[in-house]
């Protein structure tokens, strides 16, 4: 019997379904299977191999350093954290740290500036900055300071006339303002005036005016009071320094100033005085303070009001100074803006006694024998 004709290719089916052998070429699918498996496995250890060598450290780049007086305290910190993580990275990286020793010659400048105009608390945070993010940097400054760079002397002079990553060394420190000085550093010339200044004062007087005729406030406060301190008082020269530093917002300067207007009685230069110390007096100076009382109190300048006098006295006194202490004592006593207070009188004409107010001894006799608030 005949089979009847054939759907093509039918026949090669069946035979494969009924157990054909494997050709040439041809694979299991468990074979493909454990090879697919072994492909992805050594990719895998190539991809943990790579990712376990070391990365190339980033390289640091030059700062541009003429930029660096432009960022601000906060940026300089930035800075300065930036720098350091490049170092940890590569140690070895010449570039990232000359970049912290200009870093550190730029903080160091600040603190000079910050001097120039009484800024104490400047002073001291960018002192601090200097101690804690940049306490390796001396011998990088010290290298730029080699290629002739004044401000980078400077920093030196303040890194060893106190003692700042460097045991304190005044003369060494004094040399270095003087070399800077000598460049044409404005604030280096002040700071080689207070190291001459008893030993050889003639050469200091000549840094002294260099350093004020470059527009220093410290140095522009110091010749005019010179001209206040002198056997007769030149008012138009005292003026002619104060002006400036005053203009700087230095408080000892408006202070001084103030007291120059006060000084010449009519009632504008009262009003100018008042101004000038009240200015002085907000920053914190505690002469312009105890003044500022005293026009509340006799209505100089302003208008008379003893509880505004009363309040900037104990200001001043409450910080130690004498005269407002006595001041205060004196308003307190009579109950000048003030209910009468016999044992806050006591207490303070005491301090100011000790102080040396030679007519506190006379307020306390006046006190002995009043009869304290019951």
């Amino acid at each position: 019997m005949m089979a009847g004709p054939g759907v093509p290719g039918a026949a090669e089916a069946q035979s494969g379904n009924a157990g054909q052998g494997v050709g040439p070429g041809k694979e299991t699918g468990a074979h493909a299977q454990r090879r697919s498996t072994a492909r992805s496995s050594a990719v895998q250890r190539k991809e943990i191999a790579r990712a376990k060598q070391p990365r190339a450290a980033p390289e640091a780049v030059p700062l541009r350093t003429e930029d660096l007086p432009k960022r601000s305290s906060v940026e300089l910190e930035e800075l300065i954290v930036q720098q350091r993580k490049l170092v940890a990275a590569n140690p070895r990286d010449e570039t990232v740290r000359r970049n912290l020793g200009w870093i550190s010659v730029e903080v160091a400048n600040r603190v000079l500036e910050a001097e120039s105009l009484g800024r104490i608390q400047e002073v001291s945070v960018y002192t601090t900055l200097i101690r804690t993010g940049l306490a390796d940097t001396l011998w990088r400054v010290t290298q730029i300071a080699r290629q002739g760079m004044a401000r980078a002397r400077a920093a030196l002079g303040l890194y060893h006339s106190e003692g700042i990553l460097v045991p304190q060394d005044y003369a060494r420190g004094c040399n270095y303002f003087s070399q800077a000085a000598a460049a044409g550093h404005v604030a280096a010339a002040y700071r080689a005036f207070l190291c001459l200044v008893k030993a050889e004062p003639e050469r200091a007087r000549q840094w002294l005016e260099q350093s004020a005729r470059g527009g220093h406030a410290g140095a522009q406060e110091a010749m005019g009071r010179a001209c206040i301190e002198k056997t007769s008082i030149d008012a138009a020269c005292a003026k002619m320094w104060l002006e400036p530093a005053a203009g700087q917002g230095r408080v000892g300067a408006m202070s001084l100033l103030a007291w120059l207007h006060a000084r010449e009685g009519t009632e504008a230069a009262l009003v100018q005085a008042a101004k000038l110390y009240r200015a002085a007096a907000e920053a914190g100076d505690l002469a312009a303070q105890n003044n500022l009382g005293e026009f509340y109190e006799t209505g100089r300048g302003v208008p008379r009001e003893p509880a505004q006098a009363l309040d900037w006295y104990r200001r001043s006194a409450e910080h130690g100074f004498a005269p407002a202490q006595f001041n205060l004592a004196r308003l307190l006593a009579f109950g000048v803006g003030i209910e009468r207070d016999v044992v806050s009188a006591r207490g303070w004409a005491t301090k100011a006694q000790r102080q040396g107010i030679s007519q506190a001894a006379e307020l306390l006799e006046l006190l002995a024998g009043a009869e304290e608030p019951r």
